[in-house]
């Protein structure tokens, strides 16, 4: 009897001895593993990119609509903003990882922080922008003085009033945009003089307002704002502005300090953004019709909206030496104006090619 007594005691002891261990371990891994847990939570916080609420996002609202980013296993939220200096705004404020705006705002921003990293370009146009008016005789050259063959002192004060109504006087821009630089190139293409033209800055909704109010005489903007104008009034549209002489391009920018030189994991997901970027391109270049019926619904705008301007995008992804050239020059421009201060940023080092060198890099057949 004693002896199986013993037995018994020996037993519970080892029992117990085993729960204490597996206790033991399992307290351990628990603390070993809470670390990583809390690290995968924060890897899988969704990409912020904050998108302009424009045609020119296409390959971003397609993407988001094929479920392509899903696919490539990337959990990416699109914030909606209006227009790239918004965008942008959002991302130095750390709102979004990623932004869109124009090689324009990526330059301004560029004198506002260091920081600004110009990813990809992935659309450009020709005449996305436009000086719109509602007088159909306005023009931006100052009227030339009237004609000495003029006999009537009353005919000539006549025509010195007309020519005076005539003249831009007022013109609604955009702030440190491409809406801003767009009117000076067109300013000093048709021989204007700015110092009679005051510059009156609004954000693109309320300049299409202040146009339809006659509170300027004409607004520089950019698709769609210009169809706006058009559906909100029965009074002739003229564009003053000159096709081609200014190129658009929309950019995917960030930040360089999103980029850390010790790991190579932000530049491969963003490689892959811009994958499913080139994905998207190609749907939309393959389903034009479908993809601005995606993009009209997106965006809550009747279609012809969206065809009013579709044909003026050159969708592809694209960085280099043009990009380049168009930095530096409206640099030059901004710093003739006095629209900027301080020593010029080297945008060699604003675009950053890395992930987008990576992603072409991965594909077989060249882009």
């Amino acid at each position: 009897m004693n002896s199986l007594l013993n037995n018994v005691r020996k037993n519970k002891g080892s029992i117990k001895l085993a729960i204490l261990f597996i206790s033991c371990v399992t307290l351990s891994l628990i603390l070993l593993l809470s670390p990583t847990k809390v690290a995968t939570q924060t890897e899988e916080n969704p990409f912020k990119i904050g998108v302009s609420q424009t045609p020119l996002s296409a390959p971003f609202i397609i993407a988001e609509h094929l479920s392509l980013f899903e696919k490539a296993n990337l959990d990416v939220e699109l914030i909606a903003c209006f227009g790239g200096v918004e965008c942008s705004e959002a991302l130095i404020n750390d709102q979004v990882d990623f932004a869109t705006a124009s090689e324009s705002v990526v330059m301004f921003k560029s004198y506002q922080t260091h920081d600004i990293a110009l990813l990809t370009s992935f659309v450009q146009s020709s005449n996305d922008l436009k000086l719109l008016t509602l007088n159909e005789n306005l023009t931006i050259k100052e009227s030339s003085s009237i004609s000495a063959e003029s006999n009537s002192n009353s005919n000539s004060n006549s025509n010195s009033n007309s020519n005076s109504n005539n003249n831009l006087r007022k013109v609604g821009i955009v702030k440190g945009s491409a809406s801003e630089y767009y009117f000076d190139t067109l300013l000093v293409a048709q021989g204007g003089n700015k110092r009679d033209i005051e510059k009156v800055y609004l954000s693109p909704k309320a300049l299409v307002d202040a146009l339809i109010t006659r509170q300027v005489d004409a607004i520089s903007i950019w698709e769609p704002y210009g169809y706006q104008v058009k559906m909100l009034t029965n009074n002739t549209i003229t564009n003053l502005g000159i096709q081609g002489i200014y190129q658009l391009s929309f950019n995917l920018i960030s930040k360089k300090s999103y980029f850390s030189p010790s790991s190579s994991t932000k530049t491969a997901q963003t490689a892959v953004i811009i994958d499913v970027l080139e994905q998207a391109i190609q749907w939309i270049n393959q389903h034009p019709e479908t993809a601005m019926v995606i993009v009209a619904k997106h965006l809550d705008v009747p279609l012809n909206q969206i065809k009013w301007s579709w044909n003026d995008y050159i969708f592809r992804l694209s960085i280099g030496n043009s990009l380049l050239s168009s930095l530096q020059t409206q640099s030059h421009w901004a710093k003739q104006q006095g629209l900027v201060k301080g020593k010029e940023p080297e945008f060699r080092d604003v675009i950053y090619k890395q992930p987008f060198e990576q992603a072409k890099s991965s594909k077989e057949v060249s882009w």
